[in-house]
């Protein structure tokens, strides 16, 4: 019941604050300090860094990973980095939004040093990591047994299971992204269409509509809803350009890989590159999504 986390942004402290009301003794770090204040007022303990958490945690130690993929290789391998101070069977839990073939690498790496590691794909945003996300694990089976009460208190009811050997988690996570990518890509698409129909329409009411009893219902939609309320309904406040944070293209690429083709994904993936240079009110959906549910940056439009 005693658990490190590393990286108490968005999703780290919404992981952070949900074990502690399932009763976790959570230490956790921050390269910020005012997170880690926030956690010692909430019934967590801070550490002032990687030596010093993992000093606090009982041997054999589980360390979760809640920061951007890029920099989980410095954290982990870097100098003084997290290798540097953990003892053998420690285990180490990446849910960073991580490319699998990545995971693979470090699985081995930790493997050869005499830790454990598994990866742990994530969906839901900072609501989920709160309330209860979706999450998908990879790596040694019985590992996973040993930790498989911590996945069970962040995840959803039923919303929680072990994908494979190493990567596999991560893996499905990419795959998930791809898939949201095409599902983005058709509800933006859509609402397009209706906002230059030769009708008056509501494109609030509408996904409200289309989110109650429709074949369309779902949380995407149900975040257009939320969208439109909160920018109206021409998202004026919102920029036409859409970031991407790689997953759907790595799904696309992988994908290449094993010869199958992925029109609908590699579009979408297409329309946001583009999209930088081509701002569009599809794109103005897309970006409110993100925005609602993964609280990713809402570029507004430039005065």
């Amino acid at each position: 019941m005693q658990i490190g986390i590393v990286g108490l942004g968005k999703m780290g402290s919404g992981f952070a604050l949900r074990l502690l009301e399932k009763g976790y003794q959570v230490v956790g770090f921050d390269n910020l300090s005012e997170p880690g204040e926030q956690l010692a007022k909430q019934g967590g303990t801070k550490a002032e860094s990687l030596e010093n958490l993992v000093s606090k945690l009982q041997k054999p130690r589980v360390i979760l990973l809640s920061i951007p993929h890029d920099v989980v290789e410095p954290v982990i391998f870097g100098e003084k980095g997290l290798a540097d101070y953990l003892s053998k069977g420690d285990i180490v839990i990446d849910a960073a939004n991580a490319y699998y073939k990545n995971s693979l690498s470090h699985y081995e790496k930790l493997k050869e040093r005499g830790f454990d590691y598994l990866d742990m794909g994530v969906s839901g945003g900072p609501a989920g990591a709160r309330s209860g996300s979706s999450i998908m694990v990879g790596g040694d089976p019985q590992i996973y047994k040993k930790v498989e009460r911590v996945f069970k208190n962040l995840a959803a009811a039923d919303g929680y299971g072990y994908m494979g050997s190493a990567g596999a988690g991560h893996f499905v996570k990419m795959v998930h992204n791809g898939i949201e990518y095409g599902m983005m890509q058709a509800i933006a698409e859509g609402f397009t269409v209706l906002k230059n129909a030769p009708f008056a329409l509501n494109l609030r009411k509408i996904a409200q509509i289309y989110n109650h009893g429709a074949v369309t219902e779902s949380r995407l939609m149900g975040w257009l809803t939320q969208a439109f309320e909160a920018y109206g309904q021409d998202l004026e406040e919102v920029s036409g350009s859409v970031a991407q944070t790689g997953e759907g293209a790595w799904t696309s690429q992988t994908a290449e890989e094993l010869k199958i083709p992925l029109p609908i994904i590699e579009r979408s993936v297409k329309f946001r590159s583009d999209s930088e240079k081509n701002p569009s009110f599809t794109g103005k959906i897309l970006a409110a999504l993100r925005n609602q549910f993964g609280g990713h940056e809402l570029k507004k439009k430039s005065p």
